[in-house]
């Protein structure tokens, strides 16, 4: 194998190592969001509020900075990347994990119809199969919490916010692509996103909570980690990885999200596990494993040529 043949490879593999990652970064968000003692506006607004330095750092550090550019390119899909996780935090909150992270990973069964029409991505026959093995797998995750004693935590309130949820991260999710695609750099892009949910934030918590004094040491703990792992790392990750694989990919890898959290709960939160759980978690990461290897199979991908500001692919100095 030539050195330019395993640089080609190498090269296909790291957005999908990146998915793979920030999809478990994700899955943690749930427990952190369920142990927390503070209301849902004091949550998101605490969270993005230290999340702005940070990122507008990275923008400076390792990014392109931060103009008005970026912002202008950045803030439609910021609102509704905002509604998404005030609708995903709260879903976390009135519905179990299981039923909240199921609905929500529904969004590559609504982009393998918008993709081909909105991306003009192909979307192969394998593909297809390998996906309905893993909504299959997520199915079995989510009717088996029912018979693992979970009905009570069980909350339509909840389920419909994280159908809110999965609707408003699908419009973010093809958005961010489209920006990506025109070479915007991750964090000055992930800057004008949270600057967005800010401006939303503020006013809402300032007319909702009556508990913006009351947070604990042990909710900064969570606020914190919230931020480094799923917000940080979570999004940084895939924001990167999607300029280089198709939304139909990265968001059917997003499937193996519900197992982990699941698992996570029952840990962690004592959330009950019944075997069709398990054995719907199996199903799912098989089904996944065949979408990352067909697609870390193909050649000639848009990463094997396209420039990029990103350092992970670009092989220049």
């Amino acid at each position: 194998m030539s050195a330019t043949t395993g640089a080609l490879r190498r090269h296909r593999a790291a957005p999908i190592v990146a998915v793979v990652v920030a999809v478990v970064a994700w899955a943690v968000g749930p427990i952190f969001v369920s142990s927390l003692s503070i209301s849902l506006p004091t949550i998101v607004l605490y969270r993005q509020i230290i999340w702005v330095p940070m990122l507008f750092s990275l923008a400076h550090l390792a990014g392109d900075g931060f103009t008005r550019h970026h912002l202008s390119v950045s803030w439609k899909p910021g609102i509704f990347f905002s509604l998404s996780v005030i609708f995903g935090f709260g879903s976390f909150q009135h519905t179990t994990i299981a039923n909240a992270t199921l609905i929500g990973s529904l969004t590559p069964a609504v982009l393998l119809f918008l993709a081909p029409r909105i991306l003009g991505e192909k979307i192969t026959a394998q593909r297809v199969t390998y996906s309905l093995l893993s909504f299959a797998g997520v199915i079995g995750v989510v009717v088996g919490a029912e018979s693992a004693g979970a009905s009570g935590q069980h909350g339509l309130l909840g389920d419909a916010m994280a159908l809110a949820n999965m609707l408003l991260w699908t419009v973010y999710f093809i958005a961010a692509k489209r920006a990506r695609d025109e070479g915007v750099n991750s964090w000055s892009f992930l800057t004008g996103v949270c600057l967005t949910n800010v401006v939303i934030a503020v006013p809402w918590a300032l007319l909702m909570s009556d508990d913006l004094g009351a947070v604990t040491a042990r909710d900064w703990m969570f606020l914190v980690l919230m931020m480094l792992i799923p917000g940080t790392i979570g999004h940084y990750l895939m924001t990167w990885a999607q300029r280089y694989l198709d939304t139909t990919v990265s968001s059917l890898i997003t499937l193996g999200g519900p197992v982990m959290s699941t698992t996570l709960a029952f840990v962690f939160l004592g959330q009950g596990v019944s075997v069709m759980q398990m054995l719907g978690g199996v199903v799912v990461l098989l089904g996944l494993a065949g979408v990352i290897l067909s697609t870390a199979s193909i050649r000639g991908t848009r990463s094997d040529t396209v420039g990029t500001a990103d350092p992970l692919l670009n092989s220049n100095p």
